[in-house]
Order: C-alpha cells, then sequence, then structure tokens
C-alpha cells in the first residue's frame, strides 16, 4: 500500500514510513504536542514544502521540534516587543490562519517567524481582554453580604448574641431608620 503525505507530498509505502528512524521520530513528537496544534500540523507543514519537491523527514522534524519548543514555552514573544502568555489553542488558531491565506504567503515558508508575529498578535489582544476585565472587577462596586444573604446557622446565632461578623455590612432595616 502507497501513502502520499499531505503535508510533504512524500509517496512511500506505510512500512518504508515506519521503517525509516527520522519518520518515526516525526511522529512521535508529533503526537507529544497538545491536540489543538497537533490537528493542524501537517496543514502548517505543508506551507514548507519546496515547490514541485517533497519536504525531507529531516526538515519536517526540525520544524516540529521547533514548533513543538516555541508552543511548549508558554508565551509567545516578537523581536522589540513584550512577551504574552500564549496557550497552545492560540498557537493553533494562528496556524490555522496561515492556512487559510496561504494564496497570500511568500511559499516554501523559510521558518516560523511569520507565525510568531500572527501569534503575538493574537495573544496581545487576549492579554488586554484579560487584564480589562482584572480592571473591571477590581473597580466595580463590591457587594456586600446583607444579614438576611445566605446567613450559615452559625453565623445566625452570632448576629442574635449581638456579636459582628467581618465581612459583613449591617444595613438598617426599613422599620429602624
Amino acid at each position: 500500500m502507497k501513502l502520499r503525505c499531505p503535508a510533504c507530498g512524500a509517496v512511500a509505502s506505510a512500512d518504508a514510513w515506519e521503517n525509516d528512524a527520522i519518520a518515526r521520530e516525526l511522529m512521535q513528537d508529533f503526537l507529544s504536542l497538545p491536540a489543538p496544534v497537533s490537528k493542524v500540523l501537517l496543514g502548517y507543514l505543508s506551507l514548507f514544502r519546496p515547490d514541485k519537491r517533497a519536504l525531507s523527514w529531516r526538515k519536517a522534524l526540525r520544524l516540529t521540534r521547533e514548533l513543538s519548543s516555541l508552543v511548549t514555552a508558554g508565551h509567545v514573544q516578537v523581536q522589540g516587543k513584550v512577551a504574552r502568555p500564549c496557550p497552545d489553542r492560540i498557537w493553533a488558531a494562528g496556524m490555522e490562519q496561515m492556512i487559510e491565506r496561504r494564496a497570500s504567503l511568500s511559499l516554501p515558508l523559510r521558518n516560523h517567524n511569520y507565525l510568531r508575529k500572527i501569534v503575538w498578535g493574537m495573544a496581545d489582544a487576549e492579554d488586554a481582554r484579560n487584564e480589562a476585565r482584572v480592571r473591571q472587577s477590581e473597580t466595580a462596586p463590591t457587594r456586600h453580604r446583607q444579614p438576611d444573604d445566605g446567613l450559615l446557622p452559625m453565623e445566625r446565632e452570632m448576629l442574635k448574641r449581638g456579636m459582628k461578623i467581618p465581612g459583613l455590612r449591617e444595613v438598617p432595616n426599613a422599620d429602624q431608620g
């Protein structure tokens, strides 16, 4: 049975691929990547395939290992810019975006720099959204517990005895005020 790799264009029997040490290493590295990244890896690697030739196993292995080190770092950095936290789903989304824009890219790609730029932009936007949420929660008025708000039995007993409960704001009743 002959198999053709959709990413590199290589054609060989399944036995040949299994017997090739570099191909086996590539498959092991492929399987060790986070699921969102491994799902789009073959399409992404196809962006590195030279015109009218197959992508070599050795180059595919090198590219996969480089990508793996970028993804597992947990952040992305572009020269001259601050590093941003970057989960694997953002890396996968950046790879998908590049695959979709294949026609507008200058192929074959030489390195992962364009991917890093795309991913940095996505991570920067997500970081800004997260920061805005944190700021909003810090500036939002705090909601104090009312004496009748889901008190524990022990807290009710403390109130009956006139004791103060930390974090509970006393609100005067309508008939008291």
